[in-house]
């Protein structure tokens, strides 16, 4: 397999329930209980479901601090993950000391393993961003531990944050295109710092682990193994219990760490509304991230060569769609949400802040329209097609028509063609699914499947020959010779 292959593959784990790439670091805790699940009551289907399972468990919240470490090359990242690792480690008293060790040393590897997988951008315009935030809010909360911290930008969509619980911290560049204004992302700051001080991940590995080791859950796994029939509804029964658990102790860590979060946040220079208006977008997030219909009938229909409505149209399924779209019903919707109860959540916030007008920096919105680029560039480079031709069209039906935009969505039909030419299209891109919840995006994965590599030639060169004149770009004049010699 050639080396931008193996990136291409290694870069992020597709669920097969899942519709955009989540990181192996969301699944950390899932892993604790279900490797001991299916190592303890060996549960034969647990295969087929445990993706399934994955995508309800990676609900746990993780979480930011301290002075921000800007390394200079790889082997100096790895030896600050190392210190980290073995500062945690010395911190480990009292019983299951060594068993916690076990799941500090998962965690280490996991952290090593994403980042020699290039899923993190090293950039320092985004680290002194988030340093000077950071500053900001230790310099007027003395209370705040004040060490140096390893701070990671991810190339993920999604709008969220991380903490491992080592001063380890992770942004991913979907907060950039999400969020607002820098208020808001000192609000999420402020609220991961809250985590941290709170020590909510790791005394949430410690509680676990002290959990599935207690007296109680051994006698329990022991009958559940012991059952002759039935011995995988027990199993599973037991798995529920254990996760509501887990995932209602999360909600609770949500609230506080809103709570502290703000004390936080309204000691700082930035603008208290900002609090509640961060999370009321989180709100939005809440059924997907892909939220815009993209009339792709209307883009890409042009003079000389009409959009075929087929090209549209869903592969019928055999099976009945109501029925499996509901096979995980025994979880209750409430129990497994990312961020439990945001409405409430913003109610409270909203209670303590008076409401005043946010003002857009302009450090903010260039570092926003940065990350934007350089997510475009990111996915177009590991082969994300769906993603990055998603959020072009988003962007051009907005209204952008920019020489970068333009230019980027000639170069992802070319890529288009290039790996349905080598036959690696169906590899890279997942298919569209009738019980996708991400119905906007499964819309443009129906389309890029039923492409025929006719048509994308068609489409390429059409695309290309429309904005000749007004794009003057020396890649995108480069791209259209591609189209044009493939049309001759």
């Amino acid at each position: 397999m050639k080396n931008y292959e193996k990136e291409t593959l290694n870069t992020s784990l597709y669920l097969k329930t899942s519709n955009f790439p989540i990181t192996y670091t969301s699944c950390e805790y899932f892993n604790i209980f279900l490797l001991f699940f299916k190592k303890v009551i060996n549960l034969q289907p647990m295969e087929k479901i445990s993706t399934k399972i994955a995508v309800l468990l990676c609900v746990i919240s993780f979480n930011i601090d301290a002075q921000v470490f800007i390394p200079k090359s790889k082997e100096q990242v790895l030896e600050k993950i190392e210190q980290n690792y073995d500062y945690q480690v010395e911190l480990l008293k009292g019983k299951y000391r060594s068993k916690i060790k076990k799941e500090y040393k998962r965690r280490r590897e996991l952290i090593r393993e994403t980042f020699l997988d290039s899923t993190f951008v090293f950039d320092n315009t985004y680290k002194n961003f988030v340093s000077s935030i950071i500053k900001e809010v230790k310099s007027n909360n003395p209370s705040l531990d004040q060490r140096e911290s390893l701070v990671f930008i991810n190339r993920h969509l999604d709008p969220n944050a991380a903490c491992f619980g080592n001063h380890t911290f992770m942004f991913n560049l979907g907060l950039f295109h999400f969020l607002e204004s820098e208020d808001e992302f000192a609000f999420i700051v402020c609220h991961e710092l809250a985590h941290q001080y709170l020590n909510h991940v790791n005394g949430g590995v410690r509680k676990r682990v002290e959990k599935l080791n207690s007296k109680e859950y051994k006698r329990k796994i022991r009958d559940a193994r012991l059952t002759i029939y039935g011995r995988n509804k027990a199993g599973m029964k037991l798995l529920k219990e254990l996760s509501y658990g887990f995932l209602k102790k999360s909600r609770t860590n949500e609230y506080e760490a809103d709570s502290l979060g703000f004390e936080f946040f309204k000691r700082t220079k930035y603008n208290t509304s900002a609090a509640y208006k961060a999370l009321s977008r989180l709100k939005t997030f809440d059924d997907g991230i892909f939220n815009t219909k993209i009339k792709i009938d209307s883009i890409l229909n042009f003079k000389d060569y009409k959009f075929r409505k087929y090209w549209l149209d869903q592969e019928e399924t055999m099976f009945d769609i109501e029925e499996k779209s509901d096979d995980l019903k025994w979880f209750d919707k409430d129990s497994i949400k990312t961020h439990p109860d945001v409405e409430n959540r913003v109610k409270k916030l909203k209670a303590k802040i008076s409401n005043q007008e946010l003002q857009k920096s302009i450090s903010f919105e260039e570092i926003k329209l940065y990350a934007t680029k350089d997510q475009i560039n990111s996915l177009i480079y590991f082969n994300q097609l769906d993603l990055v031709f998603y959020l072009l069209l988003e962007k051009f039906q907005k209204g952008d028509t920019s020489d970068f935009l333009i230019t980027k969505l000639a170069k992802t039909i070319q890529k288009i063609y290039t790996t349905k030419e080598r036959h690696v299209f169906g590899k890279r891109i997942p298919q569209s699914s009738p019980f996708a919840t991400e119905k906007n995006l499964n819309k443009i994965r129906t389309f890029l499947h039923n492409l025929e590599i006719k048509d994308v030639r068609k489409l390429g060169y059409h695309f290309c020959k429309k904005y000749l004149d007004t794009i003057q770009s020396e890649e995108f004049t480069k791209i259209n010779d591609f189209f044009t010699k493939l049309n001759q």
